[in-house]
Formats: C-alpha cells, structure tokens, sequence
C-alpha cells in the first residue's frame, strides 16, 4: 500500500510574541492560515525510516524522519517506512513546510498500520515533534498560542486569495527569535491583521528584506504582512484577479523571487 498525501503551507496572519519561556521556547500568540501551496510526499511500509527529499542541504534529522519514528513507537509490528517528499514549499521562508510534511507524515503512518490513533494521541505525536506541526492537523484559519500547541479554529470574515512574495534567501528562524526584544518595533497586538513581532529583527539581520517588504506594503490590499520568522510576504486580495494582477507587477519588480497566487484551505491534510 502506497499513501500520497499534500502537505500545505501557512502564512501567519498575526504572530504575537509575548516572552521568552524557561524552556527555551517563545510564548506566542499567533493566527495562521493554511494555503493551497504544498508539498507532495508519498508513503510507503519499508524497512528501518527512509526519507527521499529533492532538499539537498537539510541540516540534521528530518522532521519527516522524526514524525515517522514518533509514529511507529506507537504501532507495535510496524517495521517502517519510505517517505518520498517534492518540495513546492519554499524551504526557510516562514511557511512551516518542514512541520507540515511531519504532519503529513503522522496521518499517513497512522492509516499504513491499524489500528489507528485517535485524534488526540495525533496531536501528542505532533506536539512531540515540533511546536508548529499541530496546526497542520487542523487546518483552516486558526488561532496559536502557548508555544504553537495551544489550537482553536476561529472562522475567516471572507474568502480571500494571498499573493506570496519568496525573495531569493532563506532567513534562521533561531536568529531572528533570539534577536527579538520585548517592546522593540511595536506589538503585533497593537495592530490588526498583518501584523507579526518579528518583522523588526528579521529586517534587522537581512537589510536587503526591505525592498521587499515595502513592495508588498504598498500594494491596494486588505492586508499584508511577513509570515513567521521570514523570508516571505505576503498580500490579502478580495478576488484572485487582484491578487494575479499585483504578482505580475511583482515578478517583473522582481525577477529573482518566486510569486504565488494562492487560495486558502480548510483542512490541513
């Protein structure tokens, strides 16, 4: 039996920090939105945990690999798997295509060996795996808190369609958290959508994110913000003709980034 399964991006609408925990971790407080952008990953039974990704510069284990093995621990018999993953997800642009193939993973190996897990014993595995891969079992528009594990679906005001802006980098989500400061560059909850409190350090450690970010600032949008840790911006359009129209003027502003018109999802997988 062979499981095909899409892996959707995420592009945080809102990203509140709001400190520094005694773990280690940030205490967020955070609305995503999943989107039609996604990596494919094909699963397989095999022996021992095998990842194929056409990502050749991963550093460490996998969160792929990582899902799999926290999977398998809990299917007694189950010898393992191969896991074959193309990116479409931009990697180190803040869109949580590493967590959200590992979520991916967590259903895919749950449905190869029965008996399955329940909802909640999936949302452990996730949490065990990465602060960010619960979400991708939900889907949808949703609201983040705690350290990203702490999940509540909340209803979007409309149907919009997000142009993403990808320049041509790929931004440490580690340096840019460690370089946040309380109260520098304003609050995200001082604002309304679009707003993300680790905008000021991105842009301080990567001066060359500024151009993009004032072209995606300046478009006739609902909204617009940098997702996550960064690289990527993003613009809220009413209609997706709005939103192909400004990427066309952004692919030639820019001809080195990549630009998607994208339409957000209801269900993470």
């Amino acid at each position: 039996m062979k499981i095909e399964v899409l892996a959707f991006a995420k592009i945080n609408l809102i990203l509140r920090i709001l400190r520094r925990r005694e773990d280690g971790y940030h205490e967020i407080d955070s609305i995503v939105q999943t989107i039609d952008l996604a990596d494919l990953l094909t699963v397989e039974p095999a022996r021992g945990v095998q990842v194929e990704n056409d990502l050749t510069d991963i550093d460490g284990e996998d969160l792929a690999a990582l899902a799999a093995r926290a999977v398998l621990r809990r299917k007694p018999g189950a010898e393992g798997v191969r896991i074959t993953v193309k990116k479409g997800i931009p990697a180190g642009a803040g869109l949580g295509g590493g967590s959200s193939d590992a979520a991916a993973v967590i259903r895919a190996v749950d449905r190869l060996f029965p008996p399955r897990l329940s909802p909640e014993e999936l949302l452990s595995v996730a949490a065990e795996v990465g602060s960010d891969v619960p979400l991708f079992l939900y889907g949808g528009r949703l609201r983040m808190r705690g350290r990203g594990e702490v999940i509540t679906r909340i209803d979007a005001a409309a149907e919009e369609s997000f142009l993403l802006l990808v320049p041509p980098l790929r931004s440490d989500t580690g340096r840019v958290y460690r370089r946040w400061r309380p109260g520098v560059g304003g609050r995200a909850s001082d604002a309304g959508l679009g707003a993300n409190d680790l905008l000021s350090p991105a842009l301080s450690i990567y001066p060359e994110l500024v151009a993009y970010h004032r072209a995606v600032d300046r478009l006739d949008s609902l909204y617009a913000g940098m997702s996550g840790s960064g690289a990527s911006f993003y613009a809220a359009f009413a209609d997706p003709d709005s939103a192909r129209e400004a990427a066309g003027r952004l692919r030639r502003e820019f001809p080195r980034a990549l630009v998607f018109v994208c339409s957000p999802t209801g269900e993470g997988h």
